[in-house]
């Protein structure tokens, strides 16, 4: 066992509350001690206040802000998106002050995508604060949406390219429950500076509409937009992040690496859920 008892996560939205469920479960189990709640708004998090997490509304900006809240704090859980992902190299530095023993940067996703991200661990190493980084792939229970295409309440599907690149998807709730697991079960060698890369299930666009259909008896209605319709589309507005992300699953840039280099088996009752399943879970029938 790791030894770590006192968890705090930064930013409790799309990924973060998933990690802290499950860490309260670590919780009732005994396994953790405490779990706190850095957030730029308490007032969003009261349901987690009532069931035990102590929450921190603190600025990322401020050191003080931060050594307040993560005094006592064994592991920082980063989950932070959108600005705050810049400011991790900030949220790091007053993690070492306050001596926290493990960080885990907001890396929740495919690596490569963001140059920010991937630089942090180089400022990680230099402060001589110890990591560990999860590679989840794309949020099953997120991606199939509108935004990025995929609408099975009308049965139709818009895919950027060709459709054809694999990419690794997870469903949140196994993530948190994977992050959980292993930040207790394991020893800490197999935790620090280690690289965890995880996936539900590795499958194409067109295998997923394939699969849906197969399962469901419903033909989905399928349109390929080329990649030079999204390629306009960022080159008119870089922030148009949902062009930039179907640029990259095309490309086949959203896995989290070889097989041979996936790290399910570090918990090998890890048992994920599969695409087709959470679509038809929450799209129905």
């Amino acid at each position: 066992m790791s030894g770590y008892k006192n968890f705090a996560v930064a930013g409790a939205g799309n990924i973060g509350k998933f990690i802290v469920e499950a860490l309260l479960d670590k919780k009732a189990s005994g396994a953790v001690s405490s779990v706190s709640v850095l957030t730029r708004n308490s007032g969003s998090h009261e349901e987690l206040g009532a069931k035990g997490v102590k929450l921190f509304t603190v600025d990322y900006a401020s050191p003080a802000s931060l050594a307040t809240a993560l005094a006592g704090v064994d592991v920082l859980i980063s989950a932070v998106n959108g600005p705050a992902v810049a400011q991790q190299a900030e949220i790091a530095r007053a993690a070492k002050t306050a001596g926290v023993q493990l960080f885990v940067p907001s890396e929740f996703g495919s690596p490569g995508i963001s140059a920010v991200k991937d630089a942090l661990t180089d400022t990680l190493t230099a402060l001589g604060l110890p990591y560990a980084v999860f590679h989840t792939g794309l949020f099953t229970d997120f991606i199939f949406s509108p935004v990025f295409g995929f609408d099975f309440k009308n049965g139709k599907a818009s895919i950027g390219g060709s459709g054809t690149a694999p990419i690794s998807f997870t469903h949140r709730n196994d993530i948190g429950n994977f992050v959980a697991h292993v930040l207790t079960a394991l020893p800490r060698a197999k935790i620090e500076g280690r690289i965890f890369r995880i996936e539900g299930e590795r499958l194409s666009f067109n295998q997923i509409v394939a699969d849906y259909s197969a399962r469901t008896g419903k033909p989905l209605a399928v349109t390929h937009r080329p990649r030079a319709e999204f390629e306009a589309a960022v080159a008119k507005n870089p922030a148009d992040i949902a062009s930039f992300l179907i640029l990259e699953f095309d490309a086949g840039k959203c896995i989290v690496g070889k097989p041979d280099e996936l790290t399910n088996n570090d918990w090998p009752e890890w048992k994920p859920a599969k695409v087709v399943d959470t679509i038809v879970e929450i799209y129905g029938h």
